[in-house]
Formats: C-alpha cells, sequence, structure tokens
C-alpha cells in the first residue's frame, strides 16, 4: 500500500515539475525592471483622428479601433490631471483600442501609462500572440490603478511579463488610455511564485520516494 501510495506521489511530482517549467506563467508589472527596450514617443502635433491605421510612429506599427492618435498636444485625464507638451499615443476614446505591434516576439511588454479614471470602459492592457490571440488581459482600475490627481505629466509604468517569449502585440483600451512609452524585452529567467511553489513540491515528493526507496534497500 505505501509503494501505490509513494508511486503515485512520484508521478504527481513529476507532473507538477513539467507543468511548472512547461506552461507560461505571467504576472502584471508595476513598475520598469530595465531591462527592455524602450521607444520614446517623440511626434508633435494632434494627428491621427478617425484614422484607425496602420500607421508607423517613431518606428512602431499602430492600429486603432476605432481610431489612433498620437502627439504632444494638451491631453486631459480629469482626475489624473494632464499631459502637456508630452508626447503620447492614445484611443482618444472612451472605449477604443490601440494595438502595438512589436516586431517580434518578446516576453516583456509595456510602457509608461495614464488614463482617465471612471470615463467609459475599465482601462485594459493585453499581451497577444501572432494571431491576435490573447495571451494575458489586466483591468489596471482594478488590480493596479493609477491615480495622479491634479499632477502634470505624471502616470507610472504598467506592463505583462509572461515566462516565455511569446508576445507579439500589445494592446491597451478604455478609459481614453495613453502611453508615453513603449517597453519590450525578453521574459525573466526566474519563475514567478506559482512555479517556484510546483517545483519545491515536485522536489519534496522526489526526495520522499528516494529516502523509502533507500530504506528498503
Amino acid at each position: 500500500m505505501r509503494k501505490i501510495i509513494m508511486d503515485k506521489l512520484v508521478a504527481i511530482s513529476a507532473l507538477m515539475i513539467c507543468l511548472s517549467v512547461g506552461s507560461a506563467q505571467a504576472v502584471l508589472l508595476t513598475t520598469d525592471p530595465g531591462t527592455g527596450t524602450t521607444t520614446t514617443f517623440s511626434t508633435s502635433g494632434n494627428n491621427g483622428f478617425g484614422n484607425p491605421g496602420p500607421v508607423v510612429v517613431d518606428g512602431v506599427t499602430l492600429t486603432g479601433n476605432p481610431q489612433v492618435t498620437w502627439g504632444d498636444a494638451g491631453y486631459g485625464l480629469t482626475g489624473n490631471g494632464q499631459w502637456s507638451n508630452f508626447h503620447w499615443v492614445a484611443t482618444n476614446n472612451p472605449a477604443g483600442t490601440v494595438t502595438f505591434d512589436l516586431g517580434g516576439l518578446f516576453g516583456l511588454v509595456g510602457g509608461f501609462m495614464n488614463y482617465s479614471p471612471g470615463a467609459g470602459s475599465p482601462p485594459t492592457i493585453e499581451a497577444l500572440a501572432g494571431d491576435m490571440t490573447v495571451l494575458e488581459a489586466y483591468d489596471l482600475a482594478a488590480l493596479a490603478p493609477i491615480s495622479t490627481p491634479g499632477g502634470t505629466n505624471q502616470g507610472a509604468f504598467r506592463g505583462i511579463e509572461r515566462s516565455q517569449e511569446d508576445i507579439a502585440f500589445l494592446r491597451m483600451g478604455g478609459s481614453f488610455i495613453l502611453t508615453h512609452t513603449l517597453v519590450r524585452g525578453d521574459a525573466s529567467s526566474v519563475p514567478v511564485p506559482g512555479s517556484l511553489a510546483l517545483l519545491g513540491l515536485g522536489i519534496v515528493g522526489l526526495g520522499l520516494s528516494r529516502r523509502v526507496q533507500r530504506k528498503k534497500a
């Protein structure tokens, strides 16, 4: 009976290790890890009204729904102040989206962002695969709100990291969300906590099994 239990434990442990290594874990980032490549948008003016794209701004291909806007004109964010003479890419729509083509596959994507609290749909960021499948999606207002009441040119870094390089697009939407930068880079080599926990359980299980086998010998 004991052997059957230990055999099951070994099988479960092996499965846990496979799952933790093979599946893509993800986290919502609230600080820029500083390991990626940053594009800081710099185009002047107030551009793109009614234009869904695709358009290329500072070397990045953008597509909007229903439009993508960009420039450095004054941009009000109600309770979060305003951006003034501060370059941005924006939906300029309470429920619209802008999709950034990353130009490759990455494990980390994000930017220095802000939005208009409570205006339209919740502010969201999504990581998309090459076929536009949504890999990860986060509601910023619920999970990592940005609060800059009355501020000028203020915001915060928000991004997504996965344990493998499979992110081809970043999409942001809702609440007149806008970003000053686009960051993309490789995934961290350190497993996220959930992955570490699975590995720990698997290693413990294998260790117990070997101890029992040594006692029998």
